[in-house]
């Protein structure tokens, strides 16, 4: 059997005007899938990270959890103060992730149109989750010193991950992998937190301590896929 197709309606899909209805038994379009957005920027060339690797472990994370068609792992890297609105509103991440280096006096640094190390004002990153509020779940800071910023941007989005004090590379990368894994998998987000910390635990690394997740009441039991 073919498609059936009626006169011009509003909504739905449409060829030369007419709404197409899908015959039983015939597969409807795919969603779109979910876009996990991973900035990052290494803004201090004397301790180099292994951003590379991260955006790698949580990608493969991801496919190996066969969420590969609902979740897409899109990546904004070298991040400069002008890239953050540019990298939200072109993505609309469901998940907005920074890596990168942070500062005990202002949480996260980008760089300037120079290249140059430039902390983003908290109030100004604060602000900016708040308009770009609509697609948003979660928000992760993976870089040290980000737990205040993290309280901040929770007034806006419903679950933030800040990093209490400074982390090593190898911690943030582990948290993060297993973070994603659980979020494929279909788990809440607090549930992927909490084995994201796990991880840390098997490792036996002592950054386990450092994520706090920061989340408006319920909103810990959020998924961003159903379990499957």
């Amino acid at each position: 059997m073919g498609d059936i197709v009626h006169g011009d309606k509003v909504n739905g899909d449409k060829i030369n005007g007419n709404k197409i209805v899908y015959a039983a038994g015939r597969p409807t379009p795919r969603a779109e899938p979910k876009v996990i957005l991973l900035m990052s920027a290494d803004a201090d060339g004397r301790r180099p990270l292994g951003l590379d690797r991260e955006h790698r472990e949580v990608d493969a994370a991801i496919w190996n959890a066969h969420a590969g068609g609902r979740l897409e792992v899109r990546v904004a890297d070298a991040v400069r103060m002008a890239d953050l609105q540019r990298s939200l509103l072109r993505h609309h991440p469901v998940i907005a992730h920074f890596s990168g280096h942070g500062s005990a006096a202002y949480g996260i640094m980008v760089t300037d149109a120079g290249g140059r190390p430039r902390a983003v004002p908290p109030d100004a990153l604060s602000d900016l989750f708040r308009v770009m509020r609509e697609d948003l779940l979660c928000v992760v800071l993976n870089a040290c010193f980000t737990e205040e910023q993290a309280h901040a941007i929770a007034e806006h989005i419903p679950c933030v991950i800040g990093m209490r004090g400074g982390i090593l590379d190898d911690a943030a990368i582990s948290f993060a992998t297993a973070f994603y894994q659980a979020v494929a998998y279909g788990r809440t987000l607090g549930t992927a937190f909490e084995l994201g910390c796990n991880q840390l635990l098997l490792d036996g690394h002592p950054d386990a301590v450092r994520p706090r997740l920061v989340a408006t009441p319920g909103a810990a039991h959020l998924r961003v896929l159903e379990r499957s």
